[in-house]
Formats: C-alpha cells, sequence, structure tokens
C-alpha cells in the first residue's frame, strides 16, 4: 500500500501544522473519511466538533505537546485520556482520532471511529485504524531515522525524499 502524507490546508496554524494520508488512490484522505463518517450520527458530531476544536486550540495556542495526546503503542490519539465526554454507556468510549505526533510542530491526523471496547483491537470500529496507525507510525520513524523524511520545523513541513515511496 502505497501512502502519500499531505497537509491539511485549513489546519495549518502558528503553532503546529497538521498533515493526513492518502492510501493508494483513494479519493479521500483518511482524516477526510474520518470526518465524513462522524458527521453522519449526531453523538459522533458533537464529539467530532470538540476534537476539531481540540486540534485548533492545540494549533493555535500551545503546539502538539505530549500531555495534549494518548500514546497508542507506536501512534497517539486524540483526544486524550482527561478529555472525556460523558456518556451512560458502559461500553461507549467515545470517539477515538489516531495520528502520529512527530514533534510540536507537526502531527498527521489518521482515522478512527467510537471505540466500544477497552481494547482498541478488540473494538470493531477501531481495531482497523489503530492497526494502520501503528504501522504507519513505525514506518514513517525508521524513514526519519534513515534520513528518507526530514522535518522542518521551522516551516512546519514534511520534507520526503524524491526518490522515496513510503509503503505499508
Amino acid at each position: 500500500m502505497i501512502v502519500e502524507i499531505v497537509p491539511i490546508a485549513n489546519l495549518q496554524f502558528k503553532k503546529t501544522a497538521w498533515y493526513t494520508v492518502y492510501l493508494n488512490d483513494s479519493v479521500l484522505t483518511e482524516f477526510e473519511d474520518f470526518q465524513k463518517r462522524m458527521s453522519e450520527n449526531e453523538k459522533d458530531e458533537f464529539e467530532l466538533n470538540e476534537i476539531r476544536r481540540f486540534i485548533q486550540h492545540i494549533g493555535q495556542i500551545h503546539g502538539a505537546k505530549p500531555n495534549f495526546f494518548k500514546p497508542e503503542r507506536a501512534a497517539e490519539r486524540l483526544p486524550p485520556p482527561f478529555y472525556i465526554i460523558e456518556t451512560e454507556d458502559v461500553d461507549d468510549f467515545g470517539l477515538r482520532l489516531y495520528c502520529i505526533r512527530l514533534c510540536e510542530e507537526i502531527v498527521i491526523l489518521l482515522n478512527g471511529g467510537r471505540k466500544t471496547n477497552r481494547d482498541p483491537e478488540n473494538c470493531p470500529n477501531c481495531s482497523s485504524h489503530f492497526r494502520l496507525a501503528n504501522k504507519l507510525a513505525r514506518k514513517i520513524n525508521e524513514a526519519i531515522l534513515e534520513g528518507y523524511i526530514e522535518l522542518d520545523l521551522d516551516n512546519k513541513e514534511i520534507i520526503i525524499e524524491e526518490d522515496f515511496n513510503l509503503e505499508i
């Protein structure tokens, strides 16, 4: 599977620039797919809007500090554990948006869903997104260490060597 990392045009802020990915020849990016699916249900849309506000707040005011994210093995997720939306359903752990926080200036937003099992690998809504996020995080970190991907922190850009294809 070929992965293309792209900036999210309306999520380029003073402190943090947000990116996402296209998988193969998909029409939608992973983040666009997440937003589209979560906009179809009123409860999901409410939480999606809260996540959007949180992303904007991080990008404009604080930067992508580690305490704003919850580690999920090699990847991370939003919202963090201290950001809880009340629910009466004991099997509803809220929306999960998986991402890769490369540094305070650059984050890659991926995909996710409503978590209905304590273990994301056993959640029918999140397991595939959780696995993809972790696989992609390992590949990107490896490419950074090998010099195929560089981070330009001053311009908040991801620079990928011209002949390099990110594959998972």
